[in-house]
């Protein structure tokens, strides 16, 4: 029995030595090679600011005055009608020098009808001096588009190409306008040149855009 008791005790002895008690202070697990740290997450992206887009400038005088004179050639009298002056109406004057108190003046909305048959008196006949009367059709195709203007000779801006023995008074009438000059030089050799034309198209600005206030129709007068 005490060998029994004595053999323990030697046992509890050398487990003590040994290190083979139980110890708190246990190590946590290092982590392995294949545990990884999740990725952030990517900031996300503001989007792209679209430019605001800038307004169409007016069209200048010289792209009005093509774009009326194509009117004419279409005898377009709708988008005609759209480019008279709000104040000033549209004057159509048969000769270079402007008769005001015997011209034509229509307002803006307010041009005949293609077919319309009432006569109005546009001034007078050079040399005759005979009142020219005619609908607006027949004054359109003899004294405003008769020749093929929209592809003239030459183009004068505010410059008179065409001169006879009748005074341009357009500076008079339309101070500070600008006008272009649609010329022909002639049409027939045996008449050296005296059968120019020329349609002029006066235009002036109203609140920032071209309008056209006067057409004038001029040649060669006795």
């Amino acid at each position: 029995m005490w060998r029994l008791l004595s053999i323990l005790a030697v046992m509890l002895v050398l487990g003590g030595c040994l290190g083979l008690g139980g110890n708190d202070n246990t190590l946590s697990p290092m982590p392995s090679a294949s545990q990884t740290a999740e990725p952030s997450a990517e900031p996300s992206l503001a989007p792209t600011p679209i430019p605001s887009s800038s307004p169409t400038p007016a069209p200048t005088a010289e792209e009005t005055a093509k774009a009326i004179m194509n009117a004419l050639k279409q005898q377009d009298t709708e988008k005609l009608s759209s480019y008279i002056h709000p104040e000033k109406g549209l004057l159509f004057s048969p000769y270079g020098h402007i008769e005001k108190d015997a011209a034509v003046t229509f307002k803006a909305g307010e041009l005949p009808a293609w077919d319309d048959s009432k006569l109005y008196k546009w001034g007078s006949y050079d040399g005759s001096g005979e009142p020219i009367s005619l609908t607006f059709k027949d004054y359109f195709e003899k004294f405003v588009y008769d020749k093929n203007f929209a592809e003239a000779e030459k183009v004068g801006h505010n410059e008179i190409l065409g001169r006879g023995n009748t005074l341009v008074n357009i500076g008079e009438i339309y101070p500070g306008s600008t006008y272009y000059d649609y010329y022909f030089s002639g049409f027939d050799q045996e008449l050296s040149g005296m059968d120019w034309e020329s349609l002029i198209l006066v235009l002036e600005q109203h609140n920032g855009a071209w309008y056209v206030c006067a057409i004038v129709h001029s040649q060669w007068t006795i």
